[in-house]
């Protein structure tokens, strides 16, 4: 009887998880769809019909926008992959100096905003007044642009730059690291060089989990909205994420063709989700470390130690420092990208920026919305984390999946979904156009990355603590808040900054659903680049990058404190 009453809330938990998931992970999609058919307008009686399918497929755009994402997220994954793999395993295999470094590197450029260094970009590649396209006009034989960003190969190129190999890097290290060099060693007293080692011994080895690496990055690229946004729309290259935004745009509102390529999209994305799943499933048994004859000793590179090390040096300094120092010079130039004219440098965007009410209101609300986004993920998924865990849990299985549906969702579907949800609903009136809104969206994107870095940490810690807390007739709830929150102190931490820093830069999940009044610093950043004050856009990109910075610095230091290691 003890045993049952004690059990009771754990069931409670359970079942309140299940509706809550299911009312906001699910209704969000179930208006998706269903608003697909719906020829009213948001608000109004439903009559629904095909005419919104017609219409949007009817479109001309709407095709080439489906087989350009697939054409762009299919080109830049390739060399991305490649370089990824030669990189980690150059960090992790090899006795290549400054790996740790290199490695670092691929860790910070990972949270630096992607947007910012798309201005960067802008600077140095635009064909009217690029520095690079200027150098080259000075040139011999050169009469127009050598580069234009506005074209599908500039996109793949500051894709690559801005987010090509770092998340990849961060990946592929620990498998690489994972890996027994017994093969290794086996063929190298066979006599096999490096370069045989490499292709005919630890790639196969490690093919499973570079594919799924692969394609998992190759999903992620189909999400990708800013930059096709920035560069892309001038040119009239419109990927669906950026085809649905266009369709948002129009008057009226295009709300069911929008939603029509939304849904399709999204069966697209459920297809490659389930086919990667099944192959994880499929390679359970896959492995890398054994405890018979491990041996970690790396490849001597001999006369290329340096070679390697200088050629991830210049990838780094080319793709990530040199935007980043042309973000900072383009903050202070008078007119941006104009390097001849007299006195080309200027505080004054900096000053007006940071003097101008709509800036300080979307700096609060930006504050506002990363808080509560950090701290609701938190304190929600550091509990669904402890559910599924729990052996007590019946339903764990069916949390677990809910959980996951906003990988499915890229940003601006998932702005879509929750906006529908908004209009459908009186949520309407309380979250559509303000913060809590925005935050309720990012607290939803938020949930598989941080439910599952919860799930990790209270899997590693052992249930004696729990057992005695319950035999001293301590409640689940008061075991969860006193013992095993304290515990898990450094990884809410390190997902509080994360989410917190996400929040700041996102774009394509509060697109859709920010006011005048709600407009956070994204927003106002995406507003600049479009109303030409590229100034005032660079100088807002570099202060959204600085405050980043300071978050992973102080996140860092905060971290090391909580686990007593500083």
């Amino acid at each position: 009887m003890t045993s049952r009453f004690r059990l009771r809330p754990i069931r409670i938990a359970e079942f309140s998880f299940l509706i809550f998931l299911l009312v906001v992970m699910g209704l969000p999609l179930l208006f998706l769809l269903s608003g697909s058919f719906n020829l009213a307008a948001p608000g109004k009686p439903a009559v629904y019909g095909l005419d919104n399918w017609v219409r949007a497929f009817t479109d001309a755009g709407t095709l080439s926008a489906l087989w350009m994402s697939f054409l762009l997220s299919v080109v830049r994954l390739i060399p991305a992959m490649i370089l990824s793999v030669l990189f980690a395993w150059l960090i992790a295999r090899t006795d290549m100096p400054g790996g740790k470094f290199i490695e670092s590197v691929c860790w910070a450029a990972y949270f630096v905003p992607d947007f910012p260094l798309v201005l960067a970009w802008i600077l140095l590649l635009d064909p009217n007044f690029g520095l690079l396209n200027t150098i080259g006009k000075s040139l011999p034989y050169v009469d127009g642009a050598l580069f234009n960003p506005y074209s599908f190969w500039g996109i793949v190129w500051v894709h690559t730059s801005t987010g090509g190999i770092w998340f990849k890097v961060m990946l592929l290290v620990p498998l690489f690291r994972r890996l027994g060099a017994t093969l290794e060693e086996a063929a190298r007293v066979a006599g096999a060089n490096t370069t045989t080692m490499l292709w005919r011994i630890t790639l196969p080895v490690l093919a499973p989990m570079i594919l799924a690496v692969s394609v998992l990055s190759f999903i992620r690229g189909l999400q990708s909205f800013n930059t096709e946004l920035l560069l892309g729309t001038p040119a009239g290259l419109y990927v669906y994420s950026t085809k649905i935004y266009d369709f948002l745009q129009r008057e009226p509102r295009a709300y069911g063709e929008a939603t029509a390529l939304g849904s399709v999209f999204l069966f697209v994305l459920a297809i490659l989700l389930y086919f990667y799943w099944k192959h994880l499933r499929g390679n359970k048994k896959f492995t890398v470390v054994t405890g018979q004859g491990y041996s970690t000793l790396r490849v001597k590179l001999g006369k290329w130690r340096n070679v390697a090390f200088a050629g991830c040096l210049l990838y780094v300094v080319v793709m990530m420092f040199l935007p980043l120092a042309f973000l900072v010079i383009g903050s202070f130039m008078r007119r941006y990208g104009f390097f001849n004219i007299a006195s080309p440098f200027t505080v004054n965007h900096w000053h007006n920026m940071l003097t101008d009410p709509i800036f300080l209101v979307a700096l609060k609300n930006s504050l506002i919305i990363a808080s509560v986004t950090a701290i609701g993920g938190i304190l929600l998924y550091s509990a669904l984390a402890y559910l599924l865990v729990s052996r007590r849990a019946r339903i764990a299985p069916a949390l677990e999946s809910l959980s996951w549906i906003p990988h499915v969702l890229p940003g601006i579907l998932l702005s879509l979904s929750v906006l529908w949800l908004f209009l459908a609903t009186p949520l309407r009136f309380f979250l559509y156009g303000t913060v809590w809104g925005i935050a309720f969206a990012l607290i939803l994107a938020d949930s598989p990355v941080t439910t599952q870095a919860f799930k990790a940490g209270l899997m590693q810690l052992g249930g004696d603590l729990e057992e005695s807390a319950r035999v001293s007739g301590a409640s689940w709830m008061y075991t969860y808040r006193r013992i095993l929150l304290p515990l898990l102190a450094p990884i809410a931490a390190a997902v509080g900054l994360m989410n917190f820093g996400s929040a700041l830069t996102s774009i394509s999940t509060p697109v859709l659903l920010y006011s005048h009044d709600s407009r956070p610093l994204a927003i106002l950043l995406l507003e600049y680049s479009f109303t030409g004050e590229l100034e005032r856009a660079a100088a807002l990109g570099l202060l959204i990058t600085l405050i980043i910075g300071a978050m992973m610095l102080i996140g860092r230091k905060f971290g090391l404190k909580l686990s007593g290691n500083d």
